[in-house]
């Protein structure tokens, strides 16, 4: 009967300070995928090793993503030297035109890509836009974001995982 009430404190302590670590628990690793933009040049998450990712699906279409983008374009430029990669994904369905219009517009400078829906599957088969997932430099997805959020949740982003 002792032992046992010297046990379960000991299993307690024991689980407390290995199983509640949550920042590394249940990390998915990223699915790889290339994509492409209109002019055949590729981005393959894989190539990033080592690097922060933000793997931000987007619309020219739709006002929150129009929203964060400025934000984006200003935390790439601001962070891009230390290993963070922000590449956009756009699911416009009008065709390269469109989104390569928006990109002369607005001035995007990271990479920018078409969808397939084998990539929209492999991130949770998500259904709205905004959605972005935070990828750390092991390739782990730390984080999903639906919505937009403002720039100072990006930069905490960026600085917890840079």
């Amino acid at each position: 009967m002792k032992l046992r009430h010297f046990l379960l404190p000991l299993m307690i302590v024991a689980f407390v300070l290995t199983g509640c670590d949550k920042s590394n628990a249940n990390l998915k690793k990223a699915p790889d995928f290339t994509l492409s933009n209109g002019y055949g040049e590729t981005f393959t998450l894989s190539d990033q090793k080592g690097k922060m990712v933000i793997l931000n699906f987007w619309a020219t279409w739709c006002p929150p993503c129009q929203r964060e983008i400025p934000d984006f374009i200003e935390l790439y430029n601001q962070y891009k030297e230390d290993g963070l990669v922000i590449v956009g994904v756009s699911v416009d369905q009008t065709g390269w035109e469109t989104i390569e219009q928006y990109i002369e517009t607005i001035g995007i400078q990271y990479p920018v890509v078409m969808f397939t829906p084998d990539v929209v599957q492999k991130y949770d088969n998500f259904q709205s836009i905004p959605t972005t997932f935070i990828i750390d430099k092991k390739g782990r997805i730390v984080n999903k974001v639906t919505g937009y959020r403002p720039r100072a949740f990006w930069e905490e982003e960026i600085k917890k995982h840079l």
